[in-house]
């Protein structure tokens, strides 16, 4: 299969493929490489040597305060279950179209909002079976976690406070809007690059003249400097020139170096 149809920046080479529904029903095997629902990932133009496992499986139960997701379940979907259910601290996930497995392998957040701080327990598949970690083994810091044993997240126990519904509905509109007016449409990994000391990279992309600049079928949104949108015809070749042109300017008009925040899976 060709990865770009499972990637959201649309780029991408051919691998061995395995789709997980059910994460009862699959096997993880040292090397493998897991995706979700393929956010922040830009995959070779030669395709990907390992075999590789997109989750799939959806599915929330709420019990109490606690909201129990599947990995393959869109964290915006996660976050709209919750606040039907009164329960609050998942309203900025609203729009974000991430799984709840890649929130919680790549502590996604935004507005204030972090997963790190919600997640109680992560159940990952091993080559040995299926494993439960709690969060207090976890060490989530800024877009990365440590103590997660290797494997595929298989579903993620989520944390959350009562509250009003209408309250946290208003809230996660909030969100949503200040997404819809900030970030772009089309084709993208998402952000590019991290913060640096708690400036946006898009701060020094925007300043360094780079809206706009393209490689091939790859460009620097107008509208946000931090995202690269990919168009009809692009590579990921398209997309690393863009981003190490970036990377560089940035460096030679700053001092700034910039880091990807996607992961890059294959060869370059």
């Amino acid at each position: 299969m060709f990865l770009s149809s499972l990637l959201s920046a649309g780029v991408g080479g051919e691998a061995e493929t395995t789709i997980v529904t059910d994460a009862s029903a699959f096997s993880y095997r040292e090397g493998d490489i897991v995706l979700g629902a393929g956010t922040n990932v830009i995959a070779s133009d030669i395709g990907v040597r390992e075999r590789v496992i997109v989750m799939r499986n959806t599915g929330v139960e709420i019990v109490g305060r606690y909201v129990t997701a599947e990995s393959g379940t869109p964290l915006s979907l996660v976050a709209r279950k919750a606040c039907e259910a009164g329960l609050g601290g998942l309203e900025w996930a609203t729009g974000i179209p991430g799984s709840a497995g890649g929130a919680v392998a790549t502590n996604a957040g935004a507005f204030g909002g972090e997963t790190g701080r919600l997640v109680r327990s992560v159940c990952v598949m091993t080559e040995r079976g299926e494993r439960i970690v709690t969060a207090g083994s976890l060490d989530f810091s800024y877009r990365s976690v440590r103590g997660l044993p290797r494997g595929a997240i298989t579903r993620v126990v989520f944390g959350l406070k009562e509250s009003d519904p209408k309250t946290l509905f208003a809230r996660a509109e909030e969100c949503a809007a200040k997404r819809r007016a900030t970030q772009p449409t089309g084709r993208s990994a998402g952000s590019t690059f991290l913060a640096c000391d708690g400036v946006g990279a898009g701060y020094y992309i925007d300043r360094a003249g780079l809206k706009g600049f393209r490689a091939g079928g790859a460009r620097v949104s107008e509208k946000h400097a931090n995202f690269i949108i990919t168009e009809r015809g692009a590579t990921a070749s398209d997309w690393r020139k863009v981003a190490d042109t970036v990377k560089l300017a940035v460096y030679s008009a700053f001092g700034v170096r910039l880091k990807e925040e996607v992961r890059y899976i294959g060869e370059f």
